[in-house]
């Protein structure tokens, strides 16, 4: 019974509702859009401020290998390019590894050597990787604008690039190949960062293949006595860079 004089109470409520209609005068809606106006005009948002062709672009960079297990993974040097046009440039990077002994090398010797010193590395008689040079082509897909604030403006170019070069292992020297993106944030017509992020393929030393031999050395050995092994190493770039 309960349930039937609420329904009963509902339908009479709904019978006593009616809908609303609400009209406005027709000179009162919107006919047209508005656009925001900006003080001072737009002209640093239209203008192309950083100009880079037939320029150099030069700067120092510095950054770490992401997956190298037995050696230092940084790495620093220098970023120095041409710009035939806006659009495509020729670029040689060169750098220089820090030729010392990953903390994972140290404590892989120091395990062994507690647990099984006849497999123990040895491995500062390993060679060490030192350089890495390439020459490499530049293609600059987007150019634009970005603001981190409401009062300054910044130049963004993002690029990819690929090319060859050469690197040490250890005093034998074998070809390398790289291939990249980054992006150029420009604060002023001439001066700006550079991020690079990039992989880089060569057939690196297999330090650990000669284990007997290291182990009793006493001096660093030689290179060629190694297997090698194809190696993709990526690896992040950050530099500073000044347009001539």
């Amino acid at each position: 019974m309960k349930l039937f004089l609420l329904v009963f109470a509902t339908m009479i409520f709904s019978l006593s509702t009616y809908a609303i209609t609400i009209e406005l005068p027709e000179e009162e809606l919107a006919k047209e859009s508005v656009l925001p106006v900006f003080e001072g005009g737009t002209v640093a948002v239209k203008s192309r401020r950083v100009v880079t062709k037939k320029k150099f672009e030069i700067g120092p960079m510095a950054g770490m290998v992401f997956n190298e297990p037995f050696f230092s993974p940084w790495t620093y040097g220098v970023h120095a390019g041409y710009h035939l046009n806006e659009f495509h440039s020729i670029a040689i990077n060169a750098f220089l590894r820090d030729a010392k002994l990953s903390d994972d090398a140290s404590q892989v010797d120091s395990d062994l050597a507690a647990t099984n010193p006849s497999l123990t590395i040895n491995f500062p008689v390993v060679p060490v990787p030192e350089y890495i040079v390439t020459l490499d082509y530049q293609m600059t897909a987007y150019y634009g604008k970005i603001s981190l604030s409401k009062e300054s403006v910044m130049n963004l170019a993002l690029y990819i690039y690929g090319g060859l070069g050469m690197t040490d292992l250890g005093g034998e020297m074998t070809w390398i190949a790289d291939l990249g993106v980054g992006q150029n944030l420009f604060f002023t017509p001439k001066m700006g960062l550079r991020l690079d992020m990039k992989f880089l393929m060569y057939n690196g030393l297999d330090v650990t293949s000669r284990q007997p031999t290291t182990n009793a050395a006493t001096s660093p050995v030689d290179p060629g006595i190694f297997d090698t092994q194809f190696n993709i190493s990526p690896s992040v770039m950050l530099g500073f860079v000044v347009l001539l």
